[in-house]
């Protein structure tokens, strides 16, 4: 969660004015065009996608690109978009949703115009290796710094924030053309995912379905920020053993670590029954870094099986990865957000993808 004033919280469950808008910029941050005013449109992240966020917005027709100069224009322009509520005394309180490339524009017969962008991940997968490349072998390397190596030979203006998983030794890997799967690889020995936030800065966190103290509320009744929501229980996706299998490079046996759920209602050996999953990964982790694969991807997988779609008053405080406590109609949870929808300058409801938090009693095998 975005760090935000206690007056910023109170506004939000009364009648109050949002407040949107985008600056311009190039590559190397030279500004093109500040505060440009937003219609309407919306920022979307989800943590499962490569490329987390994407933007749809729409301007008047003064802002269509009529030069490859201009400063919304597709060759050159990179958007920051920022959304948050406007005070009575035309101050504002803003949060930083989104910083990408425009890729489409197109100016609509009533004369507004729609753009499209991505996020910098995006210029990242796009740079693709042009001859096969191994990975570092130094002492000085881990998991992090190559993927901050990879990210910089795409896109050497790119800026890191504070990553959270483990420091490991790089594995031996020669990567043929995929950028975006080295990376995967090598955020995947870490137990983790790499992206993008919504500041511009690149990070590498951890997958963690695993309980924490929820740091925002959206409940249903008289002054709460819930509308309506949608819970689901399920048994699609979910499982109870996870395998991870590496392959070694040297021919000998590959590493394979099994976890499962000792306890709880997805019990290995309770009513739910034995759902397995085997997760292959071209990259040779050690057993160590198996076993930790292993337990995120069965913490995550566990986590399935109760979903919440919801509709909220929008809070742009909020961040996929958040842990929430939502409530409707009586039923209450604490769940984790995958993917938030952010709608720009208009009445819309924000909406939130979220899996729960599930306690986990996991054992290897």
């Amino acid at each position: 969660m975005l760090p935000s004033t206690v007056l910023y919280k109170e506004v939000l469950h009364g009648p109050h004015k949002r407040a949107a808008y985008i600056d311009a910029y190039d590559i190397n941050g030279t500004v093109l065009a500040l505060g440009i005013p937003i219609v309407s449109g919306e920022v979307r992240a989800e943590l499962t996608n490569r490329v987390t966020r994407t933007a749809s917005f729409t301007v008047s027709d003064e802002w269509y690109p009529r030069s490859p100069a201009d400063p919304l224009s597709p060759f050159q322009a990179i958007v920051r978009i920022f959304a948050g509520t406007e005070y009575g005394d035309g101050s504002q309180e803003v949060f930083p949703l989104f910083m990408g490339r425009i890729y489409d524009a197109a100016r609509n017969s009533d004369g507004s115009v729609t753009f499209r962008a991505d996020d910098l991940a995006a210029d990242v997968v796009a740079f693709r290796f042009e001859r096969p490349q191994a990975s570092t072998r130094n002492p000085f390397a881990n998991i992090v710094t190559e993927i901050q190596k990879l990210i910089l030979e795409a896109l050497p203006q790119a800026q890191f924030g504070t990553s959270d998983v483990p420091l490991s030794e790089v594995p031996r890997l020669v990567w043929d053309e995929d950028r975006g799967q080295a990376l995967d690889d090598l955020a995947e020995a870490g137990g983790g995912r790499w992206y993008e936030l919504g500041s511009g800065l690149f990070v590498v966190r951890r997958f963690n379905y695993e309980p924490a103290t929820p740091v925002v509320e959206f409940l249903d009744g008289p002054g709460g920020l819930m509308s309506n929501a949608v819970t689901t229980q399920t048994r699609d996706g979910a499982a109870n053993s996870v395998t991870v299998v590496s392959e070694r490079l040297d021919g000998s046996d590959p590493v394979r670590r099994t976890v499962r759920n000792a306890s709880g209602p997805v019990a290995f050996n309770g009513g739910f029954g034995r759902v397995s999953q085997v997760i292959k990964v071209q990259t040779p982790l050690t057993g160590i870094e198996a076993e930790r694969l292993a337990r995120t991807q069965l913490a995550a997988a566990t986590a399935l099986t109760e979903q919440w779609t919801s509709n909220v008053v929008p809070d742009y405080s909020t961040e996929p990865g958040d842990t929430a406590r939502l409530r409707f109609r009586g039923l209450t949870a604490d769940q984790i957000i995958d993917g938030l929808t952010y709608p720009l300058m208009t009445d819309r409801l924000m909406t939130i993808n979220s899996r729960g938090s599930v306690p986990t009693d996991i054992v290897g095998e």
